[in-house]
């Protein structure tokens, strides 16, 4: 019997921008000190979090 399959959804990838701006202000406002470079780095970090887990769905669906 063959084993039914998701793929990941289309919009996974584009949600990065929203969860970046999500996760850069909750850390400006909320927590680390909010200094730039924090901020910057966790809004970086936020915003690739979709792409990468995207790929990380694909390529175990794929083995």
């Amino acid at each position: 019997m063959r084993r039914f399959r998701f793929g990941p959804p289309g919009w996974l990838p584009w949600l990065g921008p929203l969860l970046a701006a999500g996760i850069g202000a909750a850390v400006g406002e909320y927590g680390l000190g909010g200094g730039f470079w924090t901020v910057l780095i966790a809004a970086l970090v936020g915003g690739f979090l979709p792409i990468l887990g995207n790929a990380l769905w694909k390529w175990r669906h794929h083995r």
